[in-house]
C-alpha cells in the first residue's frame, strides 16, 4: 500500500535549506473563544481507524510503528500549538489590551510569541529564521521569568492579574513560567521522532529525506541551547 507521507520534509537550494512541516490550526482570536483549539486538545487520534481493515491487514509491523510515531509528531505538535496559544490569548493579548504593564515589559516577558506561533503554523522557513527566531525567544526566557517573578512581588495589579489568568481553565493548572518553556522542551523532541521515522521507513529516498529534517532540528536545537546557555550566564551576573 502507499505510505502516507510524514508531514515533515527538508530540500536544499543551493546554501539554502528549507523545513517544511506541514501542521496546521485555526488561529485563536482571544481567551473568549470557545470553538477554537485552545479550548479543546483531544485525546490522539487512532490512526488506524482513518485506515479500512483490507489495507491495515497487508501493513507490515515495521509500517505500523511508523505511522504510530508520525501519529505522535503531528498530535504533539497541535498540542505544542495549543500551549503557545494560550499564552497568547489568556496572558499576551490581555495584558495588551488591559495596559496592565508598560509596553517594554510585555514585549520583554513575551519577545517574538507571535513569530513563534506562526513558525509552527503550515509555513516553508529558512533554517536560518527558525535558528533566529527559536533562539531568541529561548533565549529570552531566563530574564522573562525573572521579571514576571518581579513583577508579582512588587506589582499588586499584576499579581491579581496573574491570579485569575492561571485560574482560567485554559492553562490547566498550570502557572506562567510553566508554560513559556514549552519552546524548547518542544525543540528537544524533534529530533527524536524523527529519527524514530527514519527508523522504521523503508523507502530509502524518504528515509533520506526524513534523516535530513531529523539534522537540521539538531542543528536547531544546539544553536538555541547555546544561545540559552550564554542569556543564563548572563542573567546570573545581572542578578549579583
Amino acid at each position: 500500500p502507499q505510505k502516507p507521507l510524514t508531514g515533515v520534509s527538508v530540500c536544499s537550494a543551493g546554501s539554502r535549506m528549507e523545513v517544511q512541516c506541514a501542521v496546521s490550526s485555526p488561529d485563536i482570536q482571544s481567551e473568549d473563544d470557545q470553538g477554537g483549539e485552545v479550548e479543546c486538545e483531544e485525546d490522539p487520534l487512532n490512526w488506524q481507524r482513518l485506515v479500512s481493515q483490507d489495507v491495515l491487514a497487508k501493513l507490515m509491523p515495521q509500517e505500523i510503528k511508523r505511522q504510530e510515531v508520525i501519529n505522535e509528531l503531528f498530535y504533539t505538535e497541535r498540542a505544542h500549538l495549543r500551549r503557545l496559544k494560550v499564552i497568547d490569548c489568556v496572558f499576551y493579548q490581555r495584558l495588551n489590551r488591559d495596559g496592565i504593564l508598560p509596553p517594554e515589559d510585555i514585549k520583554h516577558m513575551f519577545i517574538n510569541l507571535e513569530e513563534i506561533i506562526q513558525l509552527h503554523g503550515n509555513n516553508i522557513h529558512t533554517l536560518s529564521k527558525i535558528i533566529r527566531a527559536v533562539g531568541t525567544f529561548c533565549s529570552n526566557q531566563p530574564s522573562a521569568l525573572e521579571l514576571i517573578k518581579t513583577r508579582k512581588k512588587k506589582d499588586q495589579r499584576f499579581n491579581l492579574f496573574m491570579q485569575e489568568a492561571e485560574s482560567n481553565r485554559l492553562c490547566r493548572r498550570l502557572q506562567l513560567k510553566d508554560i513559556i518553556p514549552a519552546e524548547i522542551q518542544r525543540m528537544t523532541k524533534y529530533p527524536l521522532l524523527l529519527d524514530s521515522i527514519a527508523k522504521y521507513t523503508e523507502d530509502a529516498e524518504e528515509s533520506e529525506k526524513v534523516k535530513k529534517a531529523a539534522e537540521c532540528c539538531k542543528k536547531i536545537l544546539n544553536h538555541v541551547n547555546q544561545a540559552v546557555k550564554e542569556a543564563e550566564n548572563k542573567q546570573v551576573q545581572i542578578e549579583r
